[in-house]
């Protein structure tokens, strides 16, 4: 043993004579050099160079300014560089774009023109169609002028696509509804698409359908910042705030109450409640959303036994509904009965990722979009439209809050999956796979 080590230090005295040069051998310089130069080639290509293009106004109170929001910081967060192009329009929102949205870094907006909804000329439906077509026309240009500028034009904006197409940039499309009419023109426009994300499973068999066939087209629903559920206030102090006792059982719903003039299922939430006061059951009740005028005539409608028990907050900021849903003892995503393509097929509600995240037990309407998402292990659901059915799913969720809450992890372990991070990535993966 000593010879060993008389040894090791004998060799370790000589390597100590050598200067720094000879021990660095040209192999082992050759090895740095060339990993150097592979990491800096590999960065550039992990980067991409992204324009999100839209007709959105923004900032805006609608859901989807909150989506394209958090997808662009997503981009952000994964390396990549985005710069977004919205139409000019008057806002009474006088907030920052970053600022509206509570966003980490700010992301490059550039607002063109000057289209307030071609008022004076075609209001409506046709002065936004007129808005879409000159902006698109303005955004042509500025993408021709800046090609070499981008290696991607991201939109969910598909009246774009017949004039973005010319600028030769390779387009993702990210599809929230498929066309109740002028779909010949649409299948035209589309074929510019290196790639298309629907919403939906149905959404996607509804392309198929249409004879989408040389186009990869793949499932991402919406996600959700699980980082806007961190550290956020105490739940017996939003429920004091609120003026509900700590000990009542809170049923809360958190988004709009109705979407163009179209009811989101609030009628049957409330004949619910009713049922349940009939039943006996103790409850405190709280509906955030909006537009103002129709909170106002809901408020105007409801029932006298139930204004003690149900508060109707009006819209909340986006940044507000974690601190508001996490307060919760039952989170519901109610929808009415209908045949109507938006419930059947179009739907990826950003609430029910939100839900999911906020480990609350969620009561859902049966929809089979949201299947993408959720399953009976994670969430009671109901049949749309049945208030009755809706008010026996509330009161399981209040009856076995052991199941309940068993649900409601199974639900935020598998809402990990749908951070907006992840999403963007698999999107840009299919994208660029080749």
């Amino acid at each position: 043993m000593q010879n060993g080590i008389s040894n090791r230090r004998h060799r370790r005295d000589r390597s100590e004579t050598k200067t720094p040069r000879q021990r660095r051998s040209p192999r082992f310089l050759w090895s740095l050099l060339f990993g150097f130069l592979y990491f800096i080639w590999g960065f550039k290509l992990a980067r991409v160079r992204i324009a999100y293009c839209t007709t959105t106004r923004l900032p805006t109170e609608n859901a989807k300014g909150f989506q394209i929001a958090k997808v662009t910081q997503a981009f952000r967060s994964l390396g990549h560089e985005v710069e977004i192009f919205a139409p000019y329009r008057r806002n009474k929102i006088d907030q920052s774009f970053a600022a509206y949205y509570g966003l980490k870094s700010s992301v490059p907006l550039h607002q063109m023109g000057a289209v307030n909804g071609m008022a004076g000329i075609a209001p409506g439906f046709y002065g936004k169609k007129m808005a879409a077509f000159l902006f698109s026309r303005v955004l042509n240009m500025v993408l021709k002028k800046r090609k070499k500028e981008f290696d991607v034009i991201y939109t969910r904006s598909p009246e774009l696509l017949p004039k973005i197409a010319e600028s030769g940039i390779p387009v993702i499309l990210e599809l929230h509804r498929l066309p109740g009419f002028g779909k010949r023109l649409f299948l035209k426009s589309i074929r510019a698409c290196r790639l298309i994300s629907t919403l939906t499973t149905q959404m996607r068999q509804g392309l198929i359908d249409m004879g989408v066939k040389d186009i990869p087209v793949i499932v991402e629903g919406n996600g959700v910042d699980l980082h806007d559920f961190e550290a956020l206030p105490d739940p017996a102090d939003t429920k004091l705030s609120l003026s509900i006792p700590k000990e009542a059982s809170l049923i809360i719903y958190a988004g709009q109450l109705e979407s163009k003039g179209r009811a989101q299922g609030i009628p049957e939430l409330t004949a619910a409640f009713e049922i349940l006061l009939k039943r006996g059951l103790e409850f405190r009740a709280v509906i955030a959303g909006g537009p103002e005028d129709v909170r106002q005539r809901f408020l105007g409608e409801m029932r006298e036994s139930l204004v003690p028990k149900v508060t109707m907050l009006g819209q909340l900021s986006h940044l507000k509904v974690p601190t508001l849903l996490i307060a919760g003892d039952v989170l519901v995503y109610t929808a009415p009965k209908t045949a109507r393509t938006y419930f059947i097929r179009d739907t990826s509600p950003l609430k029910i990722f939100e839900y999911m995240a906020a480990c609350r037990p969620i009561v859902c309407a049966d929809l089979p979009p949201l299947h993408d998402a959720l399953d009976e292990s994670m969430a009671y659901f109901f049949e749309p439209g049945n208030s009755e059915s809706l008010a026996d799913a509330i009161r399981n969720v209040l009856d076995d809050p052991e199941t309940a809450k068993k649900k409601a992890l199974l639900a935020r372990a598998h809402v990990e999956q749908f951070t907006w991070e992840k999403r963007m990535e698999r999107i840009l993966g299919a994208a660029f796979k080749s």
